[in-house]
Formats: C-alpha cells, sequence, structure tokens
C-alpha cells in the first residue's frame, strides 16, 4: 500500500510542477544609474561615465510572474552605485560650488508590467513594447560629521594658546551610516523572446524617492555633532566658532533648489529565462 501512496505522489507532483513552472521567469539585470539631484549634473539620462575611476553600474536579480500573455509582476533585487559631481555640471552655480560624492543604493521592488503584444505565450520568438510601475524599498548611504574645534600644539604636543579669536582650527569628520526609505519605479522598456524559453528586455525607469538627500545635499542638523576644546569656550572665541559651524552645515544643506525630492534613474538590459512549458490561457 505504501508504495502505490509513493508512485500516486510522485505521479501527482510530476504532474503539477509544469503548473506551478510554466509561468515563471528568472534572470539578471545589468546596467548603468544614475541621480537626479542638486549637486552634479541635472541630466536625466547619463550615458557615459565621468571617468574610468568612477563607473556607474546597475546588476541585479530578478523574478518574473507571468499572469497571462500580456500582464506580468516582476520582482527585482538591484545593487545601484551611482557618481555626482558639481564640476561635471553645465550650470555656473553648481560648477562654482563644487561638491561631488558618490552613493550606494540597494534595491527591492515589485512592479507590474504591461505587454503591448502577445509575448507571454507559447512560440518560439516575438516582441513587445511595455510600461511598468510599482513600488520599491530601497537602502542608501547617509553622512554623519564631527565638526572639531581645537587649538593648535606645540612641537612637543601641548596646546598653543591662541593669540587672536582665529588662532584655532576646524576638523571636520565624516561617516558614512545607512537609511531606508521608499521610491516609486517606473518607466518603459521593449522585450524580445527567443528560443523559446530565452528573453532579453531593454527598459529605463525612474525612481521617484520621498527624501531630497541621495547626493548629501540635505543633512539633517542633528546629524552634525560639534565639539569644542575647553580652552576655547571663551566669549572670545564664539563668534568665529558659530560662523565655521554655519559654513560647514549650510555647505550639506543645499538641497532643495526646485523645491522637490530626489530621483534615480536605472537603463539597462534583463537576461531572463523562462522554465517549464507556456501556460495555455484561457479567456
Amino acid at each position: 500500500m505504501r508504495k502505490y501512496f509513493l508512485l500516486a505522489t510522485f505521479i501527482i507532483t510530476s504532474c503539477l510542477m509544469p503548473l506551478f513552472a510554466q509561468k515563471h521567469e528568472i534572470g539578471i539585470s545589468i546596467g548603468k544609474a544614475n541621480i537626479i539631484g542638486d549637486i552634479g549634473k541635472s541630466n536625466y539620462i547619463e550615458l557615459f561615465p565621468m571617468d574610468m575611476e568612477r563607473l556607474p553600474i546597475s546588476i541585479g536579480a530578478l523574478y518574473r510572474l507571468n499572469l497571462n500573455n500580456r500582464q506580468s509582476l516582476r520582482f527585482n533585487l538591484i545593487y545601484n552605485r551611482v557618481f555626482f559631481d558639481d564640476y561635471e555640471a553645465s550650470e555656473d552655480y553648481r560648477y562654482n560650488r563644487g561638491l561631488a560624492g558618490d552613493n550606494t543604493i540597494i534595491e527591492a521592488s515589485a512592479v507590474f508590467e504591461y505587454y503591448f503584444f502577445d509575448i507571454n505565450d507559447i512560440k518560439r520568438s516575438g516582441s513587445s513594447p511595455y510600461i511598468f510601475g510599482g513600488i520599491a524599498a530601497y537602502a542608501s548611504n547617509d553622512l554623519d560629521f564631527k565638526i572639531n574645534h581645537d587649538t593648535y600644539y606645540n612641537a612637543d604636543g601641548s596646546p598653543r594658546t591662541p593669540v587672536s579669536p582665529t588662532d584655532f582650527q576646524t576638523i571636520v569628520d565624516t561617516k558614512k551610516s545607512n537609511r531606508f526609505d521608499f521610491s516609486i519605479p517606473f518607466g518603459v522598456g521593449y522585450k524580445f523572446k527567443f528560443n523559446y524559453n530565452w528573453l532579453v528586455s531593454f527598459e529605463v525607469g525612474a525612481r521617484y524617492t520621498l527624501q531630497d538627500n541621495l547626493d548629501y545635499s540635505a543633512i539633517e542638523t542633528n546629524k552634525f555633532e560639534i565639539n569644542t576644546s575647553p580652552l576655547l569656550n571663551e566669549p572670545a572665541y564664539e563668534s568665529e566658532i558659530g560662523k565655521r559651524n554655519a559654513e560647514i552645515i549650510g555647505r550639506h544643506q543645499t538641497g532643495n533648489t526646485f523645491k522637490s525630492n530626489d530621483w534615480y534613474l536605472i537603463w539597462g538590459f534583463n537576461i531572463t529565462y523562462t522554465f517549464g512549458r507556456p501556460p495555455c490561457y484561457c479567456y
């Protein structure tokens, strides 16, 4: 009796597996990412890297569930490295400001895809343009600052008494931290199918974020820790310390130039493999 039960289980499982497998695609994505923010270029799509030492990249893995011939759900996990530099900008005020940096954005997203032609059905080859939209959660870098006001030191390591209200040093230490937020991805693409099971798509997708600090241009005030040497806790130094603090903090709160949040854009290729037989859709 037991062997008949095991045989029946094996047969049923073998029959059900294609029903689950036939709708699925797995694959990779590779391309380029850039920020549309308040520092660096204001181009929507940056085709070329700034230089060979700053190569932006977007690479990830994806899973696609085909709902019918023209509709799919796609889940992505994407690693993005982006760079921004005011010296690459065409606007004079950005160029003269001279700020630069980089950020890492790790995104997990779920999007709905709509194809204009049947492409998820059983056929050897085909193609279709498509649109997509959804929701994403992502982790990015943020910055924490320590502003240290201290006296200069003599050769023997002893503190030197300031000779004027400005005769002291200010050292800024920067440390990266993590920040989690949400974005709204949407875009367009074109998908090709060949040899029944292989698919390649090219797409351009924008992400509207709910923050304005992907380029570190809107650092919150509580991210600045100010330390002052006891030797400078005198009224004579208060004005200069306050001035330096305002300059440093203000330099990193130049964002929201156009009263909008930051965007990041990803463009590139998706390569997927669909395993199992394509489904037979009934209408």
